[in-house]
């Protein structure tokens, strides 16, 4: 085995006090006996060995006001690093992350050409390639040389339970991107892998360092090439029995009387962000090469001065956005409904969205995303923090949760 599975070579006394020291990002033996509840014999043994074992390092003193200085300890290499991938349409995003959640590495690898270049549903073989090329270096890296704890990959698709973990072992019975990645984590990780749904990992990530940090319940509503809800209620995220949850493509579209007869993928026709883009440059000439961002921005500025047409365009959309919302909010009853994608980064979209709302559902609030275009990424990165606390620690793993709260975005991220 790998040294990046082994959390019962650590007895449960430096598993306690190592989850504490994740958990605080740094802290000294005082506080370490102040904590835990251990004898002082215990903490000073736990913290030898562990600094012996390259688990921990020393930075520093600390000066309180009285008593005497302590040593600083804080997690060091040996710890290791978790990993989360996001596999777009267009883009791989692969986020690195230390255990204490105090540093990250972030790495975009995305489809040349422009905004206008044409929609895919699986990114190409020269994005997938530069990514695991990206990955076997990180991997490879002296500070992060076998010692990657967990990887979650978030995919554009239905995961059932039965794929939901997997391991570089199955890279033969993958196909694509989830394939490639697999193999190159051959050499580096033998742990388990876990696939998770793109939109579920958004919704994570929304709920635990984003808009839904103070609630209990959140539906994620992507609108992008394709179109989906990720549910969380009471903290936990809903799947279903075939992990097709949120599935909001398959509902059948229209369903008014005397509507025409339904199609499999109507609502993700009517819902997809392409759609307001593929109206737009329909009836506005130059706007070929436009984003979805661009063309509501376009829409927006030409409100005052524009053509009706134009704006008919925005206030359709919106309309089909708040209806959606509120079927999501009628089955679910969640405390917010965050609005993912592009759409969901211009405040006047979401505001006009919980406006269109509002008459049809007392309870509905709306949101944009507070994260942006990396919910995705770091959705993952949260589940794989988890997991590789739980698998380092083991019934210690208490204190993941103050890790994934440092992940808060940055600007430097």
């Amino acid at each position: 085995m790998h040294d990046d599975v082994r959390p019962l070579e650590l007895p449960p006394t430096q598993r306690h006090v190592l989850s504490h020291t994740l958990g605080h990002g740094s802290t000294t033996r005082p506080r370490l006996l102040a904590a835990t509840g251990l004898s002082k014999p215990s903490v000073n043994d736990a913290v030898s060995s562990l600094e012996g074992a390259g688990y921990v390092r020393r930075n520093g003193r600390h000066l309180p006001a009285t008593g005497k200085p302590a040593v600083v300890f804080e997690a060091a290499e040996e710890v290791g690093w978790a990993l989360g991938v996001d596999l777009g349409s267009s883009h791989i995003e692969l986020m690195a992350v230390d255990l204490a959640g105090t540093d990250r590495a972030h790495v975009s690898v995305t489809e040349p050409g422009g905004p206008g270049t044409a929609r895919r549903r699986e990114p190409s073989a020269s994005v997938v390639e530069r990514a695991v090329e990206q990955l076997t270096e990180w991997c490879a890296r002296p500070d992060r040389l076998r010692r990657l704890r967990a990887v979650t990959i978030a995919v554009p698709q239905i995961v059932d339970a039965g794929r939901r973990q997997v391991s570089a072992a199955d890279a033969d019975r993958e196909r694509g991107a989830v394939a490639a990645l697999l193999r190159a984590l051959t050499d580096h990780y033998d742990g388990p892998v876990r696939l998770e749904n793109n939109v579920n990992c958004s919704a994570v990530a929304e709920m635990r360092i984003g808009v839904g940090a103070e609630v209990p319940s959140l539906a994620y509503l992507q609108l992008g090439v394709g179109v989906g809800a990720g549910i969380i209620n009471e903290g936990h995220l809903v799947r279903g029995a075939h992990g097709a949850a949120g599935e909001l493509s398959r509902l059948p579209f229209p369903w008014a009387d005397g509507a025409e007869q339904a199609s499999r993928y109507a609502m993700e026709d009517r819902l997809a962000a392409s759609r307001l883009v593929d109206a737009y440059r329909s009836s506005t000439p130059g706007a070929q090469d436009s984003s979805v961002g661009d063309v509501v921005r376009a829409i927006l500025a030409d409100v005052a001065t524009g053509p009706a047409e134009v704006r008919a365009v925005l206030d359709e959309y919106v309309r089909d956005v708040a209806r959606a919302c509120v079927a999501l909010a009628a089955v679910v009853d969640p405390d917010i409904v965050v609005i993912g994608g592009e759409i969901g980064d211009v405040p006047e979209v979401v505001e006009a969205v919980q406006a269109a709302a509002r008459p049809l559902h007392e309870f509905l609030v709306v949101s944009g995303s507070v994260i942006g275009e990396l919910a995705t990424v770091f959705g993952a990165v949260v589940l794989s923090l988890e997991a590789a606390h739980a698998r380092l620690l083991g019934e210690h793993a208490v204190h993941a949760a103050a890790a994934i709260d440092r992940l808060g975005p940055r600007s430097d991220a």
